[in-house]
């Protein structure tokens, strides 16, 4: 009896080294391949501080080429927090989808100009913090200040991606097309000169803008290594709405470049860690773009997020 429990003992503790040793092998760019079909749920904690928690159901169409991928989002971190619903049909290398969310900005960084100034008259720009507009430094001391606000709003949005998986590297390109209005009232009357009362700082893309559509593409192109992970550089272009008073909209184009690295790590390499940076040194607006509490063009994201795999 026990020559046989030795064995039972010796059998399991090879099945246990044989699944370790599997597990460390798994690739640790794996986060980019297609993933398995079923429910998972991701928990991201990030830098911030943030957190976001992902339930993520995958239906395969066609193993690894074509899927219908539906996420339920719960975001909550230093500025807002957010429910949000996608839902994306990938066909091989092209993904189509939409979503919808609801956010409560708890930190709303508005420009609101000081109208009862004597100094203001009709006619001449106004100015909040001393500035013109919501730059870094308007922001830096409105936090400063604690001059800021709470607003509720929707947003909806549609969106399609490109994906050119290779052995070495991957592209991906994703545009999303993305409606909100978070109900903040124009310029009021008689200061017709006046920045626009809906320019508010956005949290998410670390830039200004005022209600309506807006526009934004984020590409990566990444070198990716089964033994260390994947990293290369990001581009994010917007196109978003701008203007000095309620009737004029001034669209502008705004380009942010940075860098994307990533590896799997944790028990079976089953778990990401993620750094992207982005920055706008050299582009024009650049003093709109970015973390104020950096006091430069600098949005900084380096998270860990745990993979766990439901049914």
């Amino acid at each position: 009896m026990s020559r046989t429990r030795a064995y039972l003992a010796i059998a399991i503790l090879a099945c246990l080294l044989i699944s370790s040793e599997a597990a460390a092998n798994k690739p640790k760019d794996e986060f980019l391949n297609p993933q398995p079909p079923g429910t998972a749920l991701r928990l991201f904690g990030f830098f911030g501080p943030g957190f976001r928690g992902i339930l993520d159901n995958r239906i395969a169409l066609e193993p690894d080429m074509s899927e219908i991928q539906t996420q339920l989002f719960a975001d909550a971190n230093y500025g807002y927090s957010e429910a949000s619903l996608t839902s994306d049909l990938r066909l091989f290398v092209l993904s189509f989808g939409g979503g919808v969310g609801y956010r409560y900005d708890w930190h709303v960084l508005q420009f609101a100009p000081d109208t009862r100034d004597p100094s203001c008259p009709a006619g001449v720009e106004c100015l909040d913090h001393g500035e013109a507009e919501l730059n870094r430094r308007a922001r830096y001391l409105k936090d400063h200040d604690y001059d800021w606000g709470k607003k509720r709003w929707p947003w909806y949005e549609g969106r399609f991606r490109i994906v050119a998986p290779m052995y070495q590297f991957m592209g991906i390109s994703t545009f999303q097309f993305r409606y909100q209005d978070r109900g903040f009232p124009g310029c009021p009357a008689g200061n017709p000169n006046c920045q626009d009362f809906q320019t508010v700082f956005d949290w998410q893309n670390s830039t200004v803008y005022r209600d309506g559509f807006i526009m934004i593409n984020e590409t990566y192109i990444v070198w990716r290594d089964w033994r260390y992970g994947f990293i290369g550089p990001a581009f994010r272009l917007l196109n978003v709405p701008r203007g000095k008073n309620e009737i004029e909209e001034e669209r502008e184009w705004e380009f942010h470049y940075g860098i994307l690295a990533g590896s799997q790590v944790g028990p079976g390499n089953r778990d990401t860690v993620i750094l992207r940076v982005y920055t706008a040194f050299g582009t024009d607006p650049h003093d709109l773009m970015g973390t104020h509490s950096f006091l430069a063009p600098i949005q900084v994201v380096f998270g860990y997020q745990a993979n766990i795999q439901l049914f």
